[in-house]
C-alpha cells in the first residue's frame, strides 16, 4: 500500500494511530489527551476546544489524506456527515447500527438471539433486569441498572434494554460489498474492581478466543446480516454477552474498535491496512487465513484512578518512553499521561498489556501489573 497521510480524530487515537503504523500509514492525530508515546510516533495535537465539534477546523485544513474516527464520534451521525465534504472518510455515518430497535428488529427478524427493549418513556416490569443506557454513550459511560425507585429518566436521551447474564464478549469484523469477515473474538473486561472501573464501563480485551465458543448464532452470518441491513464498511464491532453458547449481541461500535490492537497483536496482522483497502477499492480485500486461535493470548487493561493525583514523573512506564519498540512488538505501556497531569478519581490513567499461553494466564498477568501500579501511584 502506498504511504497516505491520515487524520485520526476521537476521544483517544493512539491505539488506532498504532494500528495505522503497523499497516504502512502516515497517522496524524487530534485526540483530547495527546498521550507522551503517541508524541513520539507521529503529529498529534490536544484538543481544546469544544468536543466533538472543535474537530471540524482539523478536517478543514490543508493537509491532505483521508480521516477516520474513534469510540465515541459514532453517537453524532450529523457532524460526521457534515465533515464528510472536507476530505474522504474511511468509516461510517449512517445511524441504523447506533439504532437499538433497527438493529434489535433485525436480529429478531433473522431468529438471533437479542434482549428485549422496552418502549421509551415507560417503567419496564418489575419482575426482570433492566439496563438504562444512553442513546450517546462509548465505553459503557452512562449504563445503570434501572430499579422502580430509581429516578425518571428522559425519553430521549437513553433506552432500557433487557440485562442478559454471561461473559463479555466482542467481535471484530471487516465489512464490505455488503457483507463481512470476521477477524476475531475477545472477551471484554467490564467494570472490574481491581481496575477501579465503574460498574459496565470498558477496561480491557484478551484474546484471541475461540470462535466455537458461540454455537449460536454463526458468528459470520451475524456479521454478514448487520453489515447488509447497516450498510457498514471496514472495520466495525458487535458487543455482546455469550449465555450457555448463544451470543446476545447488545451493541454495535460501526469503527474502529478497543479490540482491534488486540488481535494484531495476537495474529501478526496489520488490520487498519484491510479496513483502508476497503475504502480505496471499494471491495473486500483477499484476506489471508487468520490464525484466530494463535498461540498467545494477548490482554490489555486500562487503569482508572481510584482517587485524585498527579501523574508521577518516574514509573516502570519509562521504559517505554526512553526505549520505544518497534510498533510491531507488544508495547508494555501505552496512553502514557505527561509528568504532573492531573487524573481525577474514575478517569482512566493509563493503559498496559500482558501475553501469556492462556486467557486465564493472561488476566492473572494483568491483574499483577495492576497491582504494581496501584502500589506505585497510591501507596507511596
Amino acid at each position: 500500500m502506498p504511504s497516505t497521510n491520515l487524520l485520526i480524530i476521537g476521544a483517544s487515537a493512539r491505539a488506532a494511530a498504532f494500528s495505522a503504523l503497523r499497516a504502512g500509514l502516515q497517522p496524524w492525530c487530534v485526540d483530547l489527551f495527546a498521550d507522551l508515546d503517541l508524541q513520539q510516533r507521529c503529529a498529534v495535537t490536544r484538543l481544546t476546544g469544544r468536543y466533538p465539534q472543535g474537530f471540524r477546523r482539523f478536517l478543514s485544513s490543508e493537509l491532505p489524506g483521508p480521516w477516520m474516527y474513534t469510540g465515541g464520534l459514532e453517537n453524532w451521525p450529523r457532524l460526521l456527515m457534515q465533515w464528510t465534504h472536507y476530505r474522504p472518510l474511511w468509516g461510517n455515518v449512517n445511524q441504523p447500527a447506533r439504532s437499538p430497535e433497527y438493529v434489535a428488529s433485525v436480529l429478531r427478524s433473522a431468529a438471533m438471539p437479542v434482549p428485549a427493549l422496552h418502549p421509551l418513556g415507560k417503567s419496564p416490569p418489575a419482575d426482570g433486569r433492566w439496563l438504562l443506557k444512553p442513546l450517546r454513550s462509548a465505553g459503557g459511560s452512562g449504563i445503570r441498572s434501572w430499579s422502580p425507585q430509581g429516578k425518571l429518566w428522559n425519553k430521549n436521551d437513553v433506552y432500557c434494554q433487557e440485562f442478559i447474564e454471561g461473559q463479555s464478549l466482542s467481535l471484530l469484523f471487516l465489512g464490505g460489498d455488503r457483507t463481512a469477515r470476521l477477524l476475531g473474538v475477545t472477551r471484554q473486561l467490564v467494570g472490574e474492581a481491581w481496575l477501579h472501573a465503574a460498574p459496565f464501563h470498558y477496561c480491557g480485551s484478551i484474546g484471541s478466543l475461540d470462535p466455537c465458543l458461540v454455537q449460536h448464532p454463526s458468528l459470520e452470518e451475524l456479521g454478514h446480516l448487520l453489515a447488509s441491513e447497516c450498510f457498514l464498511e471496514g472495520l466495525f464491532g458487535i458487543d455482546g454477552v455469550l449465555r450457555e453458547g448463544a451470543f446476545w449481541p447488545v451493541e454495535t461500535n460501526p469503527r474502529y474498535t478497543a479490540s482491534v490492537e488486540v488481535l494484531e497483536h495476537a495474529t501478526g496482522s496489520a488490520m487498519l491496512g484491510w479496513h483502508a483497502h476497503v475504502f480505496l477499492h471499494r471491495r473486500l480485500p483477499t484476506l489471508p487465513s487468520l490464525a484466530i486461535m494463535p498461540d498467545r493470548t494477548i490482554g490489555k487493561a486500562i487503569l482508572f484512578a481510584r482517587d485524585d493525583l498527579h501523574f508521577p514523573a518516574e514509573g516502570p512506564w519509562m521504559a517505554e518512553l526512553r526505549s520505544p519498540k518497534p510498533v510491531q512488538e507488544l508495547p508494555s505501556f501505552a496512553d502514557i499521561p505527561a509528568a504532573g497531569e492531573r487524573i481525577e478519581k474514575d478517569k482512566p490513567i493509563l493503559t498496559f498489556f500482558a501475553a501469556a499461553d492462556s486467557p486465564a494466564a493472561c488476566e492473572d498477568a494483568l491483574r499483577q501489573i495492576a497491582a504494581d501500579l496501584d502500589r506505585w501511584l497510591f501507596e507511596r
